[in-house]
This record gives C-alpha cells, structure tokens and sequence, in this order.
C-alpha cells in the first residue's frame, strides 16, 4: 500500500516558498527554550506569514520572483475594482494558503508524522459508531497529517457540498485517484471552556496543481460531552465573540463559503465521524502499523548510479508517484466488511424466525473493555462491523428450475 503524493507533497511543488518560510518558522519555534507544541496563529510569534503574502501578490501581479513583494495594503485598491469572480478567486486563494501555513508550520514542529489508512480499514471505520466521551480523543502526536484513498472517504468528504457533491459522485466523476489530506492539530479549547478543540483541515488533491475541494473545522472536545456532542459543536452559543471556524473551499468553482451548522449537521457529519474513528483506531487495542519509508530516496539513489541522462530522467519522473514522507502504514491486513449467516432475532428482516431474508448492515461500535488487576484498568476495544444474512451471491448463483 504505497502512499501516493499527500496534500503536503502538492503544496511543496506548488508553492515551494510557503513550505520554506513555515518551516523555517518550525526551526525557529524549536530551538525556543520552551517550544510550543502547536501554533493557535501566526500573529502569535514572529512569522514571516507576511513575507509569504508579500511573495504571493507579487507574483499574482506578474511582478515575477525577484520582486520585492506587494503588501495587502497596497494590493486592496486594485482587488476593490476586481470582478466578482476575481474577488472570489483571491478569497478562496488567501483562505487556502492561511489554513496551508498554519498547517505546515505545525506539521513540522510535530516533526511530520502521517499515517495511511488502508481503503478497507477507512471502509469499516465509516461503518462504526463513534459511542465514546470525547475526552478518549487522542492524537498520537500533537500534530498529524492523515491520508486516505478509500471512495468512501472521497463520497463522504464531498457529500457536505450537499447536492453539488452528490452530483459529482453520481454523474459528473469524482478523482478516485486523487487522496484526502487531512491536517489535525489540538489545542486548549480556549475563553474559559474546561476542554480541547480538535482543528480539522482536509483537503482532496491530486499533483502537481488540481486541488478539488478544502474543508475546515473545529470541534470542541468538552470534558464530559460525548463525541456525538462534539460532531454538533456549537461556537456561537459557546464562544459567541469567539467563533469556531468552518468553511469549505471548491477550488474547481474558485469559491470560499463558511458553512452553517445546518448545512453541516445534515451533510458533512459522516466525513468527521470517519476521521474521528481512525483517531480512535490508532488508540485501540487493535490498531495495527507498519512504518514505510518513501520510496523517493531509493529511486533517487539508484538514478545516481546511470550514466544515460535521458534514462536518469525517466526514471526520476517516477517519483512524482510517490510521497516525499515516511509514513505509519495503518490496517494494511484489514480485510473487506464480512458476511455472517445466521438467524436473525428481532431485527424485523425474517419472518417466522428463520434466516434473514435480506442482507443488512451490522454497525461497529467501540467498548472500554476491563482488564489488568482486578479489571480496574480499560482497554478500547473495536468492535467490527459486519454484513447479516446470506451473501448476495449465494442468492444469485442458487440453481432455479424452469418450467
């Protein structure tokens, strides 16, 4: 299972200097006698966010890489007269590179850990309750980026575009090829709140310059709020002054819009819940990984060794299918979601008792097991889901006498 180019690969090829300036921020951050563990904003220490804008506008404006920079103050006046579609442009694109900065900037002072979750596993995980306190919500590190290739998490992270993400599943096509990049970052929830707030970035990319879609959110992790409470959080009645961001980006239609809770609550639920599970599934008992190195360096080695430039080449453009990043290889052994034979008792899908008639979803769910001395410690423990009745096969290939 090799991890194809992730969100961080495509910002390095596309904007080469934000990556430079946030990590150099990162080493800066670092060599502080008391490194923070994550970055709230760049206003909050010396950034050179600023110096990356600078670079930006000068380059939107054809000024070209030597140019000093433009500032804000002195691009306003020609975005005043842009058009609507121009305006939109800039927002989507201003929007885009701050939650980029941010995201890379804490990245690297966690020191770029990622993981790749198999397209079985993110298929059971879409499938599981998350019936937990919010407090059992974990991250292994205090920032990670994870990847996934599953259609199932590509449907579910375009599915709270509402119907135009629908659309695109079911008529337009979708980028099944292209991975789901999502940055998380915790942080003290802030303004009195006995609590965390989990920051959410996600993106769906494919290298080197399509980016479909960018979603943000942030979830208050209250310390007796279930998880449930935490997909619905509301920052308007808990931090009215001091609201939670959420937005998506369709970066196709170059449009930025903060999305309402209502809009959220009834389309983009099933996107959060799987990324909440894996975070879940990495602090269980069964999570299974297995560190991979990028296949980038080998490559790289053994195209110092050819004399022949053109074959060099060749073989160096290979690369482009590969993340940059070492990476923590998640569920890889994960098998598809099984079918179990059996009676069905109260599920309203038999009749008389016998087997069910029709085949239905068994939804996985989480446990705190006991275990330890005198069982008084617990252990997460996943419990899978699983298909009920006959499997549909069996059904279609059962023998049928025609008279």
């Amino acid at each position: 299972m090799t991890l194809p180019p992730t969100y961080y690969d495509f910002v390095r090829k596309l904007r080469p200097h934000l990556i430079e300036l946030a990590e150099q921020d990162a080493e800066d951050l670092l060599r502080d006698p008391n490194p923070p563990q994550a970055i709230h904003s760049v206003d909050d220490y010396d950034s050179r966010f600023t110096q990356f804008i600078e670079r930006l506008n000068a380059d939107l404006l054809g000024y070209g890489a030597d140019h000093p920079g433009v500032s804000v103050e002195e691009i306003s006046p020609i975005l005043s007269s842009a058009s609507p579609q121009t305006k939109a442009y800039f927002a989507s694109l201003y929007g885009t590179v701050n939650n980029e900065y941010h995201s890379v900037v804490n990245f690297a002072l966690a020191g770029k850990k990622t993981f790749h979750f198999s397209d079985n596993l993110a298929d059971h995980l879409a499938n599981t309750e998350i019936n937990l306190k919010a407090s059992l919500i974990q991250l292994p590190f205090p920032t990670c980026l994870f990847t996934f290739t599953s259609r199932t998490v590509v449907n579910a992270m375009h599915n709270i575009r509402g119907d135009a993400g629908r659309w695109a599943m079911n008529a337009s096509g979708l980028d099944y090829d292209a991975p789901v990049s999502v940055f998380l970052t915790v942080h003290p929830a802030g303004t009195g709140l006995p609590g965390r707030k989990l920051l959410m970035c996600a993106w769906h990319a494919r290298q080197p310059n399509t980016c479909y879609l960018a979603l943000k959110r942030e979830l208050y992790l209250g310390d007796d709020w279930t998880l449930e409470q935490a997909l619905r959080t509301d920052w308007e009645t808990l931090t009215p002054d001091n609201l939670g961001m959420a937005m998506h980006v369709d970066l196709e239609e170059e449009a930025i819009e903060h999305q309402d809770d209502d809009t959220f609550y009834t389309d983009g639920l099933a996107f959060y819940r799987i990324v909440l599970n894996a975070v879940l599934y990495l602090s269980s008992n069964e999570a299974e990984l297995a560190g991979k190195e990028s296949p980038r360096r080998e490559i790289e080695a053994r195209a110092k060794a050819i004399a022949s430039l053109p074959k060099r080449r060749k073989l160096l453009q290979t690369t482009n299918r590969y993340t940059a990043l070492d990476y923590q290889e998640v569920g890889a052994s994960v098998g598809p979601i099984v079918i179990q034979r059996g009676t069905a008792e109260g599920d309203g899908h038999n009749t008389g008792g016998g087997k069910p008639l029709v085949r239905f979803m068994v939804r996985g769910h989480w446990r705190r097991q006991p275990h330890g001395p005198e069982s008084k410690e617990r252990k997460l423990v996943w419990i899978r889901p699983y298909y009920k009745g006959d499997d549909l096969a069996a059904a279609i290939n059962k023998p049928y006498l025609v008279k």
